[in-house]
């Protein structure tokens, strides 16, 4: 086990590392006044758990799987936080619907709980068949228990729309497995993410709770998602790469996307 942690660290992992601190840096540049007046809240917990995620994504990164990954978790970061800071779900201190800044943590915690997953599939029992009534209660009872909380925004399109999503991507599910084991890996960290955020007042939902238990979950959930669409993204970027004049590899485009 050791070894096998150990081993994932490598040269790679040095050049994640560099592209982190120049992401982080130039955040802290460009919005440091706006969250200094805001005073924002950096501590002991803060600091472990970027710490935490950043060792996360240090460890055996895959750039043909993971750039994929991280560019629909920001999408789908962006997504997300349009929906719940319009529809009042949730507000950021920065009072921003929603705050640019908070969208590079989409991909780094998504990587991180890419990381978590590959560490719990190690230990999860094998076959598809074991895993379907655990799915089948799983994602059922979050999208309930989601529905329930953003009940008072269903009347909006976006709402709607969103809650929509969720029940598709519930019903067209075809690796319980990696569907659950994601799930539980995502809520794991979230329940950090969220205890941190609530708080701290970095953000606040409509129900004050310090968090609502259904927002860590959403964090797995959000991950299965992401997994699942990053096939689509592999199988549009042919199309659209050459009408946005990009040049991509068959390496990238091709590579199987499973975590």
């Amino acid at each position: 086990m050791n070894r096998w942690l150990t081993n994932g660290y490598n040269r790679r992992s040095l050049v994640v590392l560099a592209v982190l601190f120049t992401a982080f840096a130039a955040v802290g540049t460009i919005w440091w006044k706006l969250l200094y007046l805001n005073r924002f809240v950096v501590d002991g917990w803060f600091v472990a758990i970027w710490l935490f995620m950043i060792a996360m994504l240090c460890w055996d990164p895959q750039p043909a799987k993971d750039l994929p990954l991280a560019l629909v978790a920001m999408a789908g970061g962006l997504t997300i936080e349009w929906w719940g800071t319009h529809t009042g779900l949730w507000v950021y201190f920065t009072r921003e619907r929603p705050p640019l800044w908070i969208l590079v943590a989409w991909p780094v915690s998504t990587l991180a709980i890419d990381r978590i997953y590959r560490a719990l599939d190690r230990f999860a029992p094998r076959g598809e068949p074991r895993w379907r009534l655990p799915y089948w209660i799983a994602l059922p009872v979050f999208v309930a228990t989601m529905t329930r909380f953003a009940w008072p925004t269903m009347g909006s399109p976006i709402t709607q729309g969103m809650i929509g999503l969720m029940v598709v991507v519930t019903i067209s599910g075809r690796t319980p497995r990696r569907d659950v084991v994601l799930l539980v890996a995502g809520s794991l960290l979230g329940v950090f993410l969220e205890t941190w955020g609530t708080s701290h007042y970095c953000w606040t939902y409509y129900t004050r709770e310090v968090p609502p238990p259904v927002t860590a979950c959403a964090h797995g959930f959000a991950s299965v998602v992401f997994v699942r669409v990053v096939p689509l993204l592999r199988w549009a970027l042919p199309f659209i790469a050459p009408r946005a004049g990009l040049t991509l590899s068959g390496k990238l485009t091709r590579r199987s996307v499973s975590p």
